[in-house]
């Protein structure tokens, strides 16, 4: 990578200036922190958590190809950092979750159908969620941010063929789930 293409984070008063890389990619960044995590909160931490992270240490962005890889990376590895830890913990001293769900139905003249549509998107959600982390997070990258399979390969530091060959495989997975769904 020559100097041309690499952009790294520019200085301003001794201090990263990243208000461009902001501007450009955060609307990305905050859309796949939301689709790994789940939750809104946790989305905000690990967005923040990225930019921190980004201003902290003197990371080389490739603008020629895609500095969108480097940032998605860069949150992947602190959510798996994140989760690790958690595990950890968990293991250590259990903790009892009260999940509460409350749904909420559109006022409509076709009630019926939204429930079944909001229902079926549930369930494939869970089934995406159940995939192991390999196979979840490209499905997400590819459907949920609309990236090929180069800039996935790029991000998770994998050949192509071996993108093509998890997505392949996720699909299998939610597919064979939503034939039983649909069965019972």
């Amino acid at each position: 990578m020559s100097t041309a293409e690499a952009y790294t984070v520019p200085m301003k008063n001794n201090k990263p200036d990243i208000t461009n890389l902001i501007d450009e990619h955060s609307t990305m960044l905050y859309r796949f922190c939301r689709s790994i995590t789940y939750s809104k909160e946790d989305a905000e931490d690990l967005f923040q958590e990225t930019w921190v992270l980004i201003m902290q240490k003197p990371i080389k962005i490739d603008i020629a190809t895609n500095p969108q890889s480097v940032l998605c990376r860069e949150a992947l590895f602190l959510w798996k950092s994140k989760q690790r830890k958690y595990a950890r913990r968990k293991r250590i001293a259990p903790e009892t979750l009260l999940e509460t769900e409350i749904t909420d139905i559109k006022s409509g003249q076709n009630v019926e159908a939204e429930f079944l549509q909001k229902e079926e998107k549930e369930f494939v959600q869970k089934l995406v969620d159940k995939l192991h982390p390999k196979f979840r997070i490209p499905i997400i990258l590819y459907y949920n941010l609309d990236m090929d399979i180069t800039e996935i390969a790029k991000t998770l530091n994998l050949p192509p063929g071996t993108v093509k060959s998890r997505l392949f495989s996720a699909r299998q997975t939610i597919r064979k789930g939503v034939d039983k769904f649909e069965k019972d």
